[in-house]
């Protein structure tokens, strides 16, 4: 393959940043993402990664040690009373390991608001060389990527990008042309998963789902043949598939390695099965 595969942190969501990289490598991943920032403050643990910590120097040996780039790192989340200087000491983290992407996330549900507030963290990530990534979910203010598009393409940022999750396409009920229709310059990598075709009737099942309950590819009933034809053929693909229940029988790298070759299978089918 010569597209990117990343591990995301999700996946191993058990693993410290550290332990990530390692499990990256030795599971045969060319990147990482690692959540230097909790999703759900107070719900997750925050690792002691920001400044010159014990386990960010660590970190740091095992990315050298290993050749296991760190593609992108999380989370950012704005509200209406965010400080977005506040997100420094993450960017900057970020970036000392060699991040790329960062991921946003955005939990108003106004577009005017959003589409300020993202200019202004592009402007802020610009001097540190680090893309700003807008994920859309269903459950939060960027409900749609027709939403998310509409966002970053008003601001049109040098650093700015839209993070697409096969998921989160299925759940807002959009389809594969709708990734079909983006402009290539917005990609910023394709996040895999697979699910039941049947969609949740509620945003508790959904999150549980998203966070906890995915499936390899290729084991569910999501357009992933279709979203994959839809993206860029060198675009980076994220392995985002958190299974708590499997976790607990199956070891962190056990698993990334047999999700790596499954999302490796799947995209060899579908380049083979691409019009020449």
């Amino acid at each position: 393959m010569n597209r990117p595969i990343s591990l995301a942190h999700l996946t191993v969501i058990e693993l410290d940043p550290p332990d990530v990289i390692s499990a990256a490598a030795e599971a045969g991943y060319s990147h990482a993402s690692l959540r230097l920032s909790p999703a759900s403050p107070g719900k997750e643990a925050q690792f002691p990664m920001i400044g010159d910590t014990t386990m960010f120097r660590e970190t740091q040996r095992r990315i050298a040690e290993t050749g296991v780039g760190l593609f992108d790192f999380e989370i950012l989340r704005i509200n209406r009373d965010t400080l977005l200087t506040d997100f420094l000491p993450v960017i900057e983290t970020g970036a000392k390991l060699g991040g790329k992407f960062v991921l946003v996330a955005g939990d108003v549900e106004d577009e005017p608001f959003m589409t300020d507030r993202f200019a202004e963290i592009c402007e802020l990530g610009a001097p540190f060389g680090i893309g700003m990534g807008l994920e859309f979910m269903p459950w939060t203010g960027v409900k749609t990527l027709a939403s998310a598009r509409r966002i970053v393409e008003a601001t049109n940022p040098a650093n700015g990008y839209i993070i697409v999750d096969a998921i989160h396409v299925d759940r807002a009920g959009e389809t594969a042309a709708d990734v079909a229709a983006m402009p290539k310059h917005l990609h910023c990598y394709f996040q895999i998963c697979d699910l039941p075709a049947e969609r949740p009737k509620d945003a508790e099942t959904m999150i549980y789902q998203a966070r906890q309950a995915r499936l390899p590819p290729g084991d569910g009933g999501l357009d992933l043949t279709g979203m994959l034809k839809a993206i860029p053929p060198d675009l980076p693909i994220s392995v985002e598939i958190p299974m708590a229940e499997l976790a607990k029988t199956m070891p962190a790298v056990a698993r990334a390695r047999m999700l790596r070759e499954r999302t490796e299978a799947m995209l060899q089918a579908v380049a083979v099965s691409a019009p020449a």
